[in-house]
């Protein structure tokens, strides 16, 4: 089964992206900082990658990305706002964005897509 790691610090869409994730067969982990997402990806393989760019702490979810994209080259990466519009060349390579508020169902709809075994 593909990890799915969702790091979003509003924790309302968090929770509720989560439980849309499980319902949908993937294995989720999430938190809601990017320091702690980059202790879950020193010790874990993730698959897929949900950002929120605004994020607490020192890093943003655009650095986690890149650090996501670093380690596991060919993980699939959503990164979201509802308050910054990234230039592509801001985001990691096949990297995709959506602005908030978005629909959970286009987020598992982009994740299957990127899904490949």
């Amino acid at each position: 089964m593909r990890k799915v790691l969702v790091v979003e610090d509003e924790v309302l869409i968090r929770l509720t992206l989560v439980d849309a994730l499980h319902e949908a067969g993937f294995d989720v982990l999430d938190t809601g900082s990017a320091e702690h997402a980059i202790e879950i990806i020193n010790e874990q393989t993730i698959h897929l990658l949900f950002t929120d760019i605004q994020l607490p702490g020192k890093l943003t979810g655009l650095d986690l990305a890149h650090r996501v994209f670093e380690r596991f080259p060919d993980a699939g990466i959503i990164v979201a706002s509802g308050r910054i519009q990234p230039m592509s060349t801001d985001l990691p390579p096949a990297a995709k964005f959506f602005s908030k508020p978005f629909g959970f169902d286009e987020i598992i709809a982009c994740f299957k897509a990127m899904n490949r075994p």
